[in-house]
């Protein structure tokens, strides 16, 4: 009965680490993971969205593993009012890897950071690592291939590849549920004679075509109408206004400056425009979705 009691003991010590890295490890719901090589560096730009459980306590504390050579770029979490909005982290490097941790308030977290591109003469090799430290709902990794690339292997096999950011082509690999302990590996090759950044070559598009029912517009015959209406007044007023010159030799008032007003949504948060072509983003952007260029945010106050 004593060696028993011992063995329980023993067992209760050995299974006690285990059980409190289990009460504090997230569950997360899902995680998508953008690939985006040669973009706006000539590494690899990885963004992950990261979304808890709806049952998760919040304030929560996420720790996830990236490589210890990254860059960290930006570490936010998503609110409903301002969008993406800066979160406090502390990046720990041990061996090959780095980890985050991340205070959180929000379902929702974003984080992105840079990694080298191995490249091998015209050809590039990427390799994707999900370390597996938490347990996952769904894991889509996102590969956008850069303009002049081809000879695109992945494995595991994409599920699709459609129109992404820009209008590069986006190839989706999709896992449910995979191993917790275990790494899930994505390994992209392809081909490409040039150095030059993706973002460079993006053609710059306009949101929608305007028609004949586009708000504002006007058929050509009405707008000569209105030209040649306008030509008219402005030469019966020029000549009023010029006799009555003739017959005043007072001066007119100074005319006043126009001031103008910031327009502020109906939130009242900070609307943010792109500063290339001046089209407004959408929450949780962070390039353009017209001209790709990387949008420019104020940081939130603290």
């Amino acid at each position: 009965m004593h060696k028993l009691v011992i063995k329980l003991g023993l067992l209760f010590f050995l299974l006690l680490p285990v059980a409190v890295q289990a009460q504090t490890t997230l569950h997360l719901g899902s995680v998508s993971v953008d690939l985006w090589p040669e973009y706006d560096q000539p590494g690899v730009l990885v963004i992950y969205h990261l979304e808890l459980t709806g049952g998760t306590s919040l304030p929560a504390a996420l720790q996830m593993r990236i490589p210890a050579a990254a860059q960290v770029n930006a570490v936010a979490i998503v609110d409903p009012n301002k969008g993406l909005v800066n979160a406090p982290y502390q990046n720990t490097v041990q061996g090959d890897w780095a980890t985050l941790s991340i205070t959180t308030n929000s379902l929702q977290v974003q984080v992105e950071y840079y990694v080298g591109l191995n490249k091998n003469g015209t050809t590039r090799h990427i390799e994707y690592v999900w370390p597996g430290d938490n347990p996952v709902d769904t894991l889509e990794v996102n590969f956008l291939l850069p303009p002049a690339a081809n000879l695109v292997k992945i494995d595991p096999s994409p599920l699709s590849n459609a129109p992404g950011q820009g209008g590069l082509t986006n190839y989706l690999v999709r896992t449910a549920n995979p191993p917790v302990g275990q790494s899930f590996i994505v390994t992209i090759e392809y081909e490409r004679q040039t150095d030059e950044l993706g973002i460079a070559s993006l053609p710059v598009q306009a949101i929608s075509t305007p028609g004949a029912n586009t708000p504002g517009h006007a058929s050509t015959s009405s707008v000569l109408s209105w030209v040649l209406g306008g030509l008219g007044v402005l030469l019966v007023v020029g000549g009023v206004v010029g006799f009555i010159g003739l017959r005043r030799s007072s001066h007119a008032p100074a005319r006043r400056n126009k001031h103008s007003t910031p327009i502020v949504d109906e939130t009242g948060s900070e609307s943010i425009y792109c500063s290339e072509c001046g089209k407004r983003a959408q929450p949780g952007d962070i390039f353009c979705r017209t001209c790709g260029a990387r949008l420019k945010k104020s940081e939130p106050d603290q």
